[in-house]
């Protein structure tokens, strides 16, 4: 790297609050309206079931975090446990995850302003805020992190506030009946949510930059679900209890459509105002995850070494940062539905969560010194059970996401061989020779 390194000064409360910022974030005021289309009233049911297996991703990130304590570590982990080539392959997913998960947030933040700006121009807005983002992240973590900390500590008192006052507020039998489409449509809503709880993995990502992270990052993973998955129970619930579930498939800001029918206006105006911070926290966090991937690529040679720079000053890898905010207004310029928008996202997501099931496996075998030296260990018995379930859950996932969705599997067969064919291109042109990362950061 040029210029300068990247540093740690995330703390345990910090790494909490950006989990909690990056998992939750808004999903939670933009999806439960678009899963009531198949799940109905039973919502609530989808993000719990959706919670069994981010359970076991929050054990393998723990792992992951506390045995390699760098920044990109599940990268790093496939990489040198699986090979580069599929280490190069994570890269690739991360780039459509750029070009796809901001613009879903961030036209879910455009959606909210219009409760105070109507009429605005929602791609200007997702535009807007993305270029805001990476702007803030050229300024270094400290900043990042008391801004995102602020922003998680609002909107968690909305979401609270919302879901204890909705479900006391709200009518019981609108929970009837609860399954109104079938199991089927159930657990495809389920699989959607899952998309919620994707945001665990931001830990591991900036491992290079927490305090004590043998420590810190499995108890900011501890943390950070209890809230998440209390919260993911709770604000459904009351969604539902409050609107209608034919209603609420068609409402596009559910959360504050529904503070309307219980709230005084200064209350519901808060509650919009939390969701235009749960927002910014997810566009936040997915530029500072994604950076630090992009910057371990090129530093093990799959994109342009520019991207290897880290500020002197800043200590933020700015390059890298611009990286991903040119791929985000790609995502944005093109424009979708959210719901097509997550599912695509997913399909990216499953297949990295096998890759990175599989290497978490082997690590024992192929990096001994690394896994001895974390302070937390699942144990033999454990990581098998954890790391088995993990693989399980996300090839169960993957496949009825792509029988049911044949052009989404079209599309992410087509950007795969696409990554093939500039894999090749790269190689043979830069003569890549893999290096060796750095596990200790």
């Amino acid at each position: 790297m040029k210029g300068g390194e990247l540093t740690r000064t995330v703390s345990l409360p910090s790494a909490v609050f950006f989990i909690i910022g990056y998992v939750v974030g808004a999903t939670i005021f933009i999806l439960p309206g678009s899963l009531a289309a198949d799940a109905g009233p039973a919502v609530f049911v989808a993000y719990a079931l959706a919670g069994v297996p981010a359970i076991f991703a929050g054990f393998v990130m723990a792992q992951i975090g506390s045995a390699l304590p760098v920044s990109g570590a599940n990268y790093v982990l496939i990489r040198e446990v699986l090979s580069p080539y599929l280490g190069f392959l994570y890269q690739w997913i991360m780039v459509s995850m750029a070009a796809v998960a901001i613009p879903l947030i961030a036209f879910g933040f455009a959606d909210y302003l219009g409760y105070f700006l109507p009429g605005m121009d929602d791609r200007v807005v997702a535009a807007t805020l993305t270029i805001l983002f990476v702007i803030l992240n050229g300024f270094g973590m400290t900043v990042v992190a008391t801004v995102q900390n602020l922003m998680v500590i609002v909107f968690l008192i909305a979401l609270v506030v919302f879901g204890i006052g909705g479900v006391s507020a709200g009518d019981a039998s609108l929970l009837r009946p609860l399954f109104p489409r079938g199991y089927p449509a159930l657990t495809i809503a389920a699989i959607t949510a899952s998309f919620s709880y994707a945001g665990v993995y931001v830990i591991a990502e900036i491992a290079g930059e927490v305090k004590r992270p043998g420590r810190n990052i499995p108890l900011a993973i501890l943390l950070g679900f209890v809230i998440i998955i209390l919260l993911y129970v709770l604000v459904p619930l009351a969604l539902s209890m409050l609107i209608p579930w034919q209603e609420l498939a068609e409402t596009p800001m559910a959360v504050v459509t529904a503070a309307q029918i219980f709230l005084p206006t200064p209350v519901v105006t808060f509650v919009a105002i939390a969701a235009l911070f749960a927002a910014a926290t997810s566009v936040n966090g997915i530029i500072m995850g994604l950076s630090r991937d992009f910057l371990q690529g090129a530093t093990g040679g799959f994109f342009p070494q520019v991207f290897t720079r880290v500020n002197a000053r800043s200590h933020a890898p700015v390059h890298a940062v611009i990286l991903v905010g040119m791929l985000a207004l790609g995502g944005i310029l093109v424009g979708g539905a959210i719901v097509s928008y997550v599912q695509v996202a997913l399909i990216g997501m499953m297949i990295i969560q096998i890759m990175t099931g599989i290497a978490l496996l082997k690590l024992p075998g192929h990096l001994p010194e690394a896994y001895d030296q974390a302070k937390f260990k699942l144990g033999g018995v454990g990581l098998k059970v954890v790391c088995y379930s993990y693989i399980a859950f996300s090839a169960i996932m993957l496949v009825l996401l792509v029988t049911e969705k044949l052009q989404l599997m079209i599309i992410g067969v087509g950007f795969l061989l696409a990554g093939v064919i500039y894999y090749l291109l790269w190689t043979r042109l830069a003569g890549l020779r893999p290096g060796t990362a750095d596990l200790q950061g």
